[in-house]
């Protein structure tokens, strides 16, 4: 993966198209089924009960995560825990994926969180964002992403946005930066708070050269926790499905369990929800 290592280094991503074989995409398929299924249970169930989520993941150690629309308590925008949930994906899908990132960096890496993007018809967008704000209260301070996409990723239905070049466009910029195993990376300003929380301020957004990055179902798209993104919305009538497992060396240690013992007890924390089309994202700090 030589040519790969060289690009994903200037860009922060990489596209594997068609990396999953039918297979595989066959396992994920109806793996995805079964947890949106249980998904949509989980919230039909809770909103009879009246219970909030915050209240039932903080008395559900074991139980898949599901997060609500913003404007449908009832319609799922995304689910997490997978790995954790499904041990079909544990078995034969996550081996795969942490073959191509270490084929990639050379480097051993452990899975860190997890979660899949609904994105239903209609579905709200991610604003522009870096992931690794909202991984701080954590050791690793580098991590890489595999997407997977179980829909083909269009401009219609709010495919993946990634820079051309960002380290060039905020050379200038004076802003945080973090030693990587890729160098010295920025931290690019973002608000704190309020409706836009997370999302990398506009100003800086509109420094960025943007490339829209479409994806069949099958391909898988790399990228580091540095690298600024979004999506827009689906204005198709079709779902855009689409995992993200997120890694972190192996070095760092094993956080995934610790992360998502720390959200269910913090489930309405907005660090947990950045850049996110849902109620959880828009609360203050």
């Amino acid at each position: 993966m030589s040519n790969h290592s060289e690009t994903f280094k200037n860009k922060g991503y990489i596209v594997l198209p068609q990396a999953l074989d039918a297979q595989d995409m066959t396992t994920l398929e109806l793996s995805s089924k079964a947890l949106y299924q249980r998904a949509d249970q989980l919230l039909a169930e809770l909103a009879e009960s009246g219970e909030r989520l915050s209240d039932f993941y903080k008395r559900q150690q074991n139980e898949l995560i599901v997060v609500p629309e913003i404007d449908n308590p009832l319609k799922v925008c995304r689910y997490e825990y997978i790995d954790g949930y499904s041990e079909t994906i544990n078995r034969e899908i996550m081996p795969k994926l942490k073959g191509f990132i270490e084929a990639l960096t050379g480097s051993e890496f452990v899975l860190f969180k997890d979660k899949c993007n609904a994105k239903n018809p209609g579905g709200g967008a991610f604003d522009p964002h870096q992931d690794v704000i909202a991984y701080d209260q954590f050791q690793p301070v580098y991590h890489i992403t595999a997407a997977i996409f179980l829909d083909d990723a269009t401009l219609e239905n709010g495919c993946l946005n990634f820079p051309e070049n960002y380290l060039q466009d905020v050379a200038g910029l004076e802003t945080e930066k973090r030693e990587t195993p890729l160098g010295m990376l920025p931290i690019l300003p973002s608000y704190d708070g309020g409706p836009d929380n997370g999302n990398i301020r506009q100003e800086v957004c509109d420094q960025i050269r943007w490339n829209t990055v479409t994806a069949r179902k099958g391909d898988v798209v790399l990228f580091d926790s540095y690298v600024p993104h979004f999506s827009e919305k689906n204005d198709s009538q079709k779902t855009r499905r689409a995992m993200f497992f997120t890694f972190n060396a192996k070095a760092d240690g094993n956080f995934y369990e610790a992360y998502y013992g720390m959200k269910r007890q913090e489930f309405d924390n907005p660090k947990f929800h950045v850049a996110t089309p849902t109620a959880h994202a828009k609360l203050e700090n």
